[in-house]
C-alpha cells in the first residue's frame, strides 16, 4: 500500500508539471476536495502535495482561503534552470573517471533509446529514459551532498517538465552524445560546460514557451 507521503509526492509531481506547462495558471485556486476526487485519494495526500509545492514556491497558501498557483515568471524559470545547470555541470565534472567503459556504453545505449522513443512519439518513455541518463551521470559523481541540493532546490527540472512544449523532445536529446564523449575522454572541464549548456538550452526553451503562453 502506498503511503500518504509517497502519494502526496506523486500528486505534487503531476501538479508541478501542470504549473510549469501553464495548464494551471497564476492565481488558480487549488481546492482540496476537487483535487482529492480527481486523484481518487483522501484529503491527506493532497494536503501534503500542496505543502510540498508551497515549499518549492509554486503555490501560495492563504489562511482561510486555500492554496493558489504562484505567479512563476519566465525569468523565474530561467533562474531555476541556471541554478540547476551550475550544479548539474559540477556533478558531471566530478563523474569524469568514475564511469567504466561498460557504463559509458550503457549511457550511449540509453541516448539511442531516447532518440527512438522520440521518433515514435513516446513522450513519457523518452522522458523516463532522459531522466535515467542524467541520474546515472549525476550518481556517478559520488557528490551526495551536492546531489541532494540539486534534487531539493530545483525539483521541477524533472522528467515531465516541458514534455508538452512544442520542440521540447528535440531540445532534450541535443548534446547527450557530446557529453558522453567528454566523459569517455576524461575531459572534466568540457563535460561540465556541455552539461551546463544542455540544461540552460532547455531552460531557455521552457521560458520562451511560458512567455508565448502568457501572451496568448
Amino acid at each position: 500500500m502506498i503511503s500518504a507521503t509517497r502519494m502526496g509526492e506523486q500528486i505534487a509531481a503531476q501538479l508541478r508539471h501542470e504549473i510549469i506547462a501553464g495548464d494551471l495558471r497564476p492565481g488558480d485556486l487549488m481546492r482540496l476536495a476537487p483535487l482529492a476526487e480527481r486523484f481518487d485519494v483522501s484529503i491527506t495526500p493532497v494536503r501534503e502535495a500542496l505543502a510540498v509545492l508551497e515549499r518549492q514556491g509554486l503555490v501560495v497558501g492563504r489562511p482561510h482561503r486555500g492554496f493558489y498557483v504562484a505567479d512563476l515568471s519566465p525569468e523565474d524559470i530561467e533562474d531555476v534552470y541556471a541554478l540547476h545547470a551550475f550544479m548539474a555541470g559540477r556533478l558531471t565534472e566530478h563523474a569524469v573517471g568514475q564511469l567504466s567503459d561498460h557504463e559509458l556504453d550503457e549511457l550511449e545505449k540509453i541516448d539511442e533509446e531516447i532518440r527512438q522513443a522520440t521518433l515514435a512519439g513516446d513522450k513519457d518513455g523518452a522522458g523516463d529514459l532522459n531522466h535515467e541518463l542524467h541520474r546515472r551521470i549525476m550518481q556517478a559523481s559520488g557528490s551526495m551532498l551536492l546531489l541532494r541540493f540539486l534534487r531539493e532546490t530545483t525539483p521541477f527540472v524533472g522528467r515531465k517538465t516541458g514534455s508538452d512544449v512544442p520542440g521540447w523532445a528535440e531540445v532534450r536529446i541535443e548534446g547527450h552524445r557530446a557529453i558522453i564523449d567528454a566523459l569517455r575522454g576524461g575531459d572534466g572541464r568540457l563535460a561540465r560546460a556541455l552539461m551546463e549548456e544542455h540544461v540552460l538550452r532547455s531552460g531557455r526553451h521552457a521560458a520562451d514557451f511560458a512567455r508565448a503562453k502568457r501572451s496568448s
